[in-house]
């Protein structure tokens, strides 16, 4: 029995009463006279023999309306050829397996609308991830725009047209036709909203534009060219394939710094060009800077699955080193970019393989980020001290990310040279907040 209660206002009266007597009779023969109904198999099948429907209220106000349809038991029907007609229990098998499938959609339902939840969830994570990028950036832009008069006043530091460039503020990136990327640097210089590991990780080719040798320790306009350079990255080879933050600081750094490593040695050699060798060069980025400023003889050196990127990156960027020319017509590169004040050489050196170190001492040794937990910090301190001299000056940068490699790299770095100081503030016009430079000197 199915039993429908509501309650109506309009009831409020003994004629309003009686008035709803008589059409609900009205319904109920109408219902009466409707023809049976024939459903198919699929479906329940409902047959009513006789409906009563009655209709009880009270006299006061807001009375009660209850309606009642009553269906008499079906008698059971021997079924027919056809299936005009099914027996009950057959319809109740049937409809049995079909609250079974509505059971099984309803376990599909839910299962779609936690999928759902759970990708909500996800984008929502991402947003509030994209927000503290943003807050970053901001954060990292207002630290550039606050810090602009001192560094500016900073007789060291290269002065550019970085924070004046405030309408450049996306990177400039061209599409080879082989769909390859290529960055101007220049253009995330002008803005450097962001000094993020993996910033450019997609890129092929990073254009460093025409390098310049800095007068006073500060580029300005008329600054002796010095050619162009350009860096392809290798993603399949790790971080070793990538340019980094510290090494661009690096070469700025040691190249703005020149009279300090390069005019004592070359008085104290009689006039011949300093040897200076990186370590753990990767691209080859901050030695070819160097090489490409200044009156130096540069080795990039690395572990011998780099040796193919650094040499392919020399062969691209300086004359006389023959490789393929493909690669500089397809970057638009002229011969007369290719030039360099210095030359520079690319081998391998694996640390503490003696077989490895050449002709020491050398003169200067860098490297840009090598300071890292995937090497011994200690191993390569002794290594620095194997192949420097008593005049050698080293050059190492790193970013703030892992304190206790630089701790144990420090120790022993002050227990095998007499003078080793940091620099907080390096030289370049990358102002990446967290790189920093160690000098050290003084062979023990």
């Amino acid at each position: 029995m199915l039993a429908t209660s509501v309650v109506d206002p309009l009831l409020t009266s003994p004629q309003r009463a009686r008035q709803h007597d008589d059409d609900m009779a009205a319904i109920q023969k109408s219902l009466q006279d409707l023809p049976p109904l024939n459903l198919p198999r699929s479906s329940v099948a409902v047959s009513i023999a006789s409906s009563s429907l009655t209709l009880s209220h009270r006299q006061e106000e807001g009375a009660e309306l209850s309606l009642e349809v009553a269906a008499k038991d079906e008698e059971e029907v021997e079924p027919r050829q056809g299936g005009e007609d099914v027996a009950y229990n057959d319809t109740m098998k049937d409809y049995g397996a079909e609250e079974e499938d509505d059971d099984n959609v309803d376990i599909a339902f839910q299962q779609l609308m936690n999928r759902g939840n759970y990708l909500r969830q996800l984008r929502l994570l991402a947003l509030a991830d994209e927000q503290e990028r943003q807050a970053q950036m901001f954060a990292q832009t207002s630290f550039c725009e606050e810090k602009k008069e001192d560094f500016d006043d900073d007789d060291n530091i290269p002065a550019t047209g970085t924070f004046a460039a405030k309408e450049v503020l996306e990177d400039s990136v061209r599409i080879l036709p082989t769909q390859e990327k290529v960055l101007d640097y220049n253009s995330y210089l002008a803005h450097q909203r962001y000094y993020d590991d993996l910033k450019h990780v997609d890129i092929k080719y990073m254009d460093f534009g025409n390098i310049k040798n800095p007068s006073n320790g500060k580029i300005v306009d008329g600054d002796e060219d010095s050619g162009r350079l350009v860096v392809e990255q290798r993603k399949a080879l790790g971080k070793g394939g990538f340019c980094w933050d510290a090494g661009f600081v690096l070469g700025e750094h040691v190249i703005a710094h020149e009279k300090e490593w390069n005019d004592n040695n070359r008085r104290r050699q009689g006039g011949a060009a300093p040897r200076v060798v990186e370590l753990g060069a990767g691209t080859g980025l901050s030695g070819m800077m160097i090489a490409k400023t200044t009156q130096s003889r540069v080795e990039v050196t690395d572990l011998p699955e780099l040796e193919d990127l650094m040499r392919d990156n020399i062969n691209l960027n300086f004359e006389g080193v023959g490789g393929d020319e493909s690669y500089a017509e397809k970057l638009m590169f002229s011969d007369d970019e290719k030039k360099a004040k210095g030359t520079i050489s690319s081998r391998v050196l694996r640390w503490g393989v003696e077989e490895d170190y050449g002709d020491v001492p050398y003169d200067v040794i860098i490297g840009a980020d090598i300071v890292t937990s995937l090497y011994d910090p200690v191993a390569l301190a002794q290594t620095l001290h194997a192949l420097s001299g008593p005049d050698t000056r080293i050059y190492i940068s790193g970013k703030s990310r892992l304190d206790k490699p630089h701790e144990e790299f420090d120790v022993e770095m002050n227990r095998l040279f007499g003078s080793v100081r940091k620099i907080e503030r390096p030289s370049s016009r990358l102002r990446s907040p967290n790189v920093f430079i160690i000098v050290a000197e003084g062979k023990q």
